[in-house]
């Protein structure tokens, strides 16, 4: 059996990682294009002016639990914020085959908006938290 991990690595002069805790589910960045698509309204058929691509989000939920109750999980959320900053990273999918890790996925990111927490949480055991991140090369 696999087991799963999802690794941020910043590199800024020195690499150092964080380990995502308890990932429940991680989107794959959907590729596209920015088009402007004009519609007649009178006849069949459009007109597609093609404008690049699209920006690609990618987003990581998971829990984060505690060891000795709330001031732990706050602990733990801090040390979250801490580690996942919005500068430049790259965030590897890899699994462990029994004796090495192999890497599935990576793509060069930036966080763009706040971690959330799950809003109704009284941190008394565990709490939900997502990260979503700007792909800016893959």
């Amino acid at each position: 059996m696999a087991s799963y991990q999802v690794q941020v690595v910043f590199n800024l002069g020195e690499v150092s990682q964080y380990i995502f805790p308890l990932v429940q589910a991680i989107g794959d960045p959907q590729e596209g294009m920015k088009a402007t698509v004009i519609e007649g309204t009178r006849g069949d058929g459009v007109i597609v002016i093609p404008g690049g691509k699209k920006s690609q989000e990618l987003r990581i939920k998971g829990i984060l639990l505690d060891n000795d109750g709330y001031v732990d999980l706050t602990t733990l959320m801090d040390g979250l914020r801490s580690a996942i900053n919005t500068d430049a990273a790259t965030i590897t999918i890899r699994h462990y085959t029994g004796s090495t890790w192999q890497i599935d996925r990576t793509w060069n990111v930036r966080r763009i908006d706040e971690i959330e927490f799950q809003e109704d949480n009284m941190r008394t055991d565990s709490i939900e938290y997502t990260c979503r991140f700007l792909v800016t090369g893959y």
